[in-house]
């Protein structure tokens, strides 16, 4: 295509400028006498910390740590969400224990009936 109508939503850069901007970065380096190696050390240990925090925040919870614990029946007006607000530990959000209660019990929805019995779910420590 000889002729073109595109035209670029950003100025020109001048180069004058990112050299001097690059020049500054220098700068900043050799005033707090860091090297750039040191600089490149320390950004790479970061993302590799953030990145294993992140695998190990993933693969906390094995489902193996989930054990049958005492039964309930449910009474009238209850749900699987006021039964786990009454029943999980402290620390663990509603949700998962809700998933926990399903999987113990091998419920593939919430509905829950009046007489039913369900085991509760104990974790492992």
């Amino acid at each position: 295509m000889r002729y073109s109508t595109y035209q670029s939503i950003y100025e020109p850069m001048n180069s004058e400028l990112v050299k001097s901007n690059i020049g500054n970065y220098k700068k900043v380096l050799a005033r707090f006498k860091i090297s750039s190696w040191m600089l490149k050390v320390v950004i790479t240990s970061m993302i590799i910390f953030i990145g294993c925090s992140t695998v190990l925040t993933v693969f906390a919870g094995n489902e193996n740590d989930v054990l049958p614990g005492g039964k309930i029946a449910v009474s009238q007006g209850e749900t699987l969400w006021s039964i786990s607000l009454e029943h999980k530990p402290t620390n663990m959000d509603t949700r998962i224990y809700i998933e926990a209660i399903k999987k113990v019990n091998q419920l593939h929805t919430t509905s829950i009936q009046v007489g039913q019995v369900l085991a509760l779910p104990q974790f492992a420590e």
